[in-house]
């Protein structure tokens, strides 16, 4: 086992508080624990993770309140703490509910109702003025609070401000963790070997796959999730989710489309199944787009195996754990739902590192 180091020799060149990972859930963590007064570094690889991959949907929780009305309040909850990072340089398109016939209409307006999410309904010629023109007209169309954003250019942004609020940032290789009894502890050349008072590990898929290597029990399951590429020339289309039938959705990002259905592959990962849902989806909705040239690409996530309290944010205090998990001291993992929702779990994740003071 591993002694502790002397806190005295160390302190004065290592942070209280560590947060692994640099995208979304680690920047957003690391600028709350930065503001609450904690000496924070943030060590990241930069790859890009699930958020930075996918769609770049600032959400306003509207496609999901009918069915995760938790997730939903989050997203309308905390979105507009995004605003600062969100300029007009980095908006992309407005977002759409489309609707194929009038059954699921009465459902999603209520729940849009209840949550005080403002969905407007647009008439034929408002819908025309978007540019959307689907294969058939859709029964029901609302313009919704919805954004596409440069995903890429809000992520340098939320790096930039995280900086302007104290963080410090390492690569990866500058730290490495090690588990001593029930606590972390981490080793730098410089400092040798530290302990943190809060390590956060918010570090995408890779949590999982971290707290393996460390041995930490957890109930975290992988998921792959599949989404297609359509690159230019493209019509340039607005934000636009189908609620009802296939669901499809499909985003701008720069130079290219995406598109994506729900739902996961329950058996293991096939490329040619998945593209093949995609492109006949995409096809059936806009048959001018050349959906034989989608690109198929997988984004990972890491979540809890069944139902837990909170599906907005999975943020896990395992100085006292739950049940499946296993118990560290001054180890906080944290997992958002959405990459929306990331600054909902930065304020419980500050919580749980008031808790330690």
């Amino acid at each position: 086992m591993i002694s502790p180091p002397d806190r005295r020799k160390t302190m004065s060149s290592t942070p209280d508080t560590v947060v692994l990972g640099t995208g979304f859930a680690g920047l957003t963590a690391a600028t709350r624990l930065a503001e609450e007064g904690h000496h924070v570094r943030c060590h990241g690889d930069g790859a890009a993770g699930a958020s930075l991959q996918n769609f770049g949907q600032l959400h306003s929780g509207a496609v999901y309140a009918p069915v995760l009305p938790e997730v939903a309040a989050a997203c309308w909850q905390h979105r507009s703490r995004w605003s600062g990072l969100i300029g007009e340089d980095v908006r992309l398109a407005p977002g759409l509910a489309l609707f194929g016939s009038h059954s699921e209409v009465e459902r999603y307006a209520q729940a849009w109702s209840d949550l005080g999410i403002p969905a407007r309904p647009l008439s034929a010629a408002e819908l025309d003025g978007y540019g959307v023109q689907p294969s058939v007209a859709p029964a029901a169309a609302f313009a919704l609070p919805d954004l596409s954003v440069d995903v890429a250019a809000v992520h340098s942004k939320t790096i930039a401000h995280a900086a302007t609020r104290g963080v410090g940032f390492a690569r990866p290789a500058s730290c490495a963790p090690v588990l001593s009894g029930t606590e972390v502890v981490l080793w730098s050349a410089d400092a040798g070997y530290y302990r943190p008072d809060t390590l956060v590990l918010a570090a995408g898929h890779r949590t999982a796959h971290l707290l393996d290597l460390l041995g930490i029990q957890h109930p975290l399951a992988i998921s792959n999730l599949p989404y297609g590429v359509l690159e230019e020339p493209v019509p340039r289309l607005p934000l636009t989710y189908w609620l009802d039938g296939d669901l499809l959705a499909v985003s701008p990002q720069r130079n290219e489309l995406r598109v994506a259905l729900p739902g996961r592959p329950g058996g293991p990962a096939d490329d040619a199944i998945e593209h093949y849902r995609i492109a006949a989806a995409l096809s059936t909705r806009w048959p001018g787009l050349p959906a034989e040239q989608v690109r198929l690409q997988w984004g990972q996530v890491a979540e809890p195996v069944g139902t837990g309290p909170d599906p907005s944010a999975v943020v896990v205090d395992l100085r006292h754990p739950p049940a499946g998990w296993g118990q560290v001291a001054n180890l906080v993992v944290c997992l958002p739902g959405k990459w929306t929702t990331a600054w909902h779990a930065a304020d419980q994740v500050a919580r749980a590192a008031a808790s330690r003071s």
